[in-house]
């Protein structure tokens, strides 16, 4: 029987432990990654609870390096290390440490998509996701494959049901996998590098909507940075908005300018003008019946360089 510990700090990360008690492949022991402020991790879970619930040895951390953590993780004797779900790199010591590995996962259909904040990416340019589960070694997500199932991704998914496919797909591979893991076969295939591509970091800032560009792509960037990311964002009346949902206004005959709400309607929102295109915010940060028809969302950088000058200007009369 393989002595297996897990490391991670997200959903995917919990299915994981489930799924090796369920294949009698019982974790050893959990790491889990507790931030100060877990709303800072998209998709966080806790899995102290979940440990505790599975009668599984547990140790939080916040900076998995320390050599706490490593050596509570060697008094284990892993033979592998599932890392799953956390942005920090692993040291070599962690790499080094299992007799067979450290596994880890990624939700693209690598070779392709391989790097950061793979979901946004994903529904960003509408590809084909897929499972993996990857020997890891010291580049990003390039390991030789163990397990790869894919998923669809259609115009209507956004970041919440695409996590919901990752876990489908995820459990899946797993009940693919891990019965062969049992029975003591370790054969992952390599990756083809020739056909590899790369996803760069994104950040919360990525999500600003720029009421320039196309309905559908303002569209795509609400989906892809909607629950559990941080959300796509503008501004009203100098304050800041989140928009969580949107919906592309295909029918009405009606333009704008860019930016400018046009419509609102007590079930679909409030719509606005893009620079091709009219998109419905749906679902926003504030009450919807505070916004008001003919307002502008976000600023028109001309107006707001006038106003600065003025005040300047006003600043050194006085």
């Amino acid at each position: 029987m393989h002595n297996i510990i897990v490391i991670g700090a997200v959903n995917s990360t919990a299915e994981i432990i489930k799924s090796l008690v369920k294949h009698d492949l019982k974790p050893k022991g959990v790491l889990g990654f507790q931030p100060v402020e877990t709303t800072n991790v998209s998709g966080w879970a806790d899995l102290e609870e979940i440990s505790e619930k599975l009668d599984i040895p547990f140790k939080p951390f916040q900076k998995i390096n320390e050599p706490e953590n490593l050596d509570w993780a060697k008094s284990f004797k892993p033979d592998i290390i599932f890392a799953v779900g956390f942005s920090q790199l692993l040291k070599d010591d962690w790499l080094e440490m299992p007799k067979l590995g450290c596994v880890g996962f990624h939700p693209t259909k690598l070779p392709k998509g391989r790097g950061r904040a793979p979901i946004a990416w994903l529904i960003l340019e509408e590809n084909e996701g897929a499972s993996n589960f990857f020997l890891m070694g010291e580049g990003a997500d390039d390991g030789p494959v163990f397990v790869q199932k894919p998923f669809s991704i259609d115009k209507e998914d956004d970041a919440t049901t695409v996590e919901e496919k990752i876990l489908i797909s995820l459990n899946e591979a797993l009940d693919s996998w891990l019965p062969k893991l049992k029975k003591g076969e370790w054969n992952p295939i390599p990756q083809d590098n020739a056909k590899a591509t790369w996803y760069g970091k994104r950040t919360p800032e990525d999500g600003i909507i720029e009421w320039q560009q196309s309905a559908e792509s303002i569209d795509r960037l609400v989906k892809a940075s909607t629950e559990p990311h941080p959300g796509s964002y503008s501004y009203y009346n100098y304050e800041k908005i989140i928009v969580w949902e949107s919906a592309v206004e295909r029918e009405l005959n009606i333009k704008g300018v860019v930016g400018r709400v046009l419509l609102k309607d007590k079930n679909k929102g409030v719509l606005v003008q893009c620079g091709e295109g009219l998109l419905w915010l749906r679902k926003v940060s504030i009450d919807i019946n505070e916004i008001k028809i003919g307002q502008q969302l976000g600023f028109v950088p001309q107006i707001e360089i006038e106003k600065i000058w003025k005040e300047i200007k006003k600043l050194k009369n006085e």
